[in-house]
């Protein structure tokens, strides 16, 4: 059975994660005051209907209370953000992912107990700053404002040795997570061999870092900085 989710706020954000959940087969219910907005989406998401988002009744007509989950990504109003939010708790939503601006929006939000906050600026500024920093960072992933999983080439200190040689978590405080690793295929029929990309799963005491390997680190940014430098 489809997961069904809502979205409130179809700006770039909201638009790009409703079209995102309709893609991978959830049922998606669309919801902004914009009609333009409405108009740009509804052929691309389940449902749309326009409504103001701080009516607790418009929200109830729509069987919100039934969803798996209600994304707030009202963006830069943050008042609106806030009495929506205050609405879908009191109708009793179970799961509610907020999207914020700032780092204060995060903490406001916290006070409200709301789990699950975006801050996607922040990341983005965050994804950045790795990438400038560490020219050979594939892609990163935020755990927190100081720890992250980041996947980047093995290091050439690092190839050749057994994960027990290496001692990560002991030598440089990070935890390796997985490796993506290249191998070659034969083709079908005798033609040309392919090279695929494989996933190690979860590396034991006996891995061995290869060249050409990617790594998934995880630790603080600080510790994995280190550790591709070396």
């Amino acid at each position: 059975m489809a997961k069904r989710f809502a979205v409130i706020g179809l700006g770039h954000f909201g638009h790009e994660l409703a079209i995102g959940l309709t893609e991978k087969g959830s049922e998606v219910l669309a919801i902004d005051s914009s009609l333009d907005r409405l108009e740009e989406i509804k052929d691309k998401v389940t449902h749309t209907v326009r409504l103001d988002a701080t009516d607790e009744k418009a929200l109830r007509n729509q069987g919100i209370e039934d969803f798996d989950a209600v994304v707030v990504a009202i963006g830069d109003d943050f008042e609106a953000t806030l009495l929506t939010v205050a609405v879908l708790q009191q109708i009793g939503i179970k799961r509610i992912i907020v999207r914020g601006t700032t780092p204060v929006h995060e903490r406001i939000l916290d006070h409200l107990e709301i789990a699950e906050i975006i801050l996607p600026e922040v990341e983005a500024a965050r994804r950045l700053a790795d990438s400038l920093v560490l020219e050979s960072v594939l892609d990163t992933f935020s755990v927190s404002s100081d720890h992250a999983i980041v996947e980047a080439p093995a290091p050439e200190t690092l190839i050749g040795k057994s994960l027990r040689e290496l001692r990560l978590p002991q030598e440089y405080h990070v935890s390796l997570v997985t490796i993506k690793r290249a191998r070659r295929q034969p083709g079908l029929l005798g033609m040309r061999t392919k090279t695929v990309e494989v996933i190690v799963g979860i590396p034991t005491a006996e891995t061995v870092i290869e060249r050409g390997d990617i790594l998934l680190v995880f630790g603080s940014r600080k510790a994995i900085e280190r550790m591709l430098k070396t």
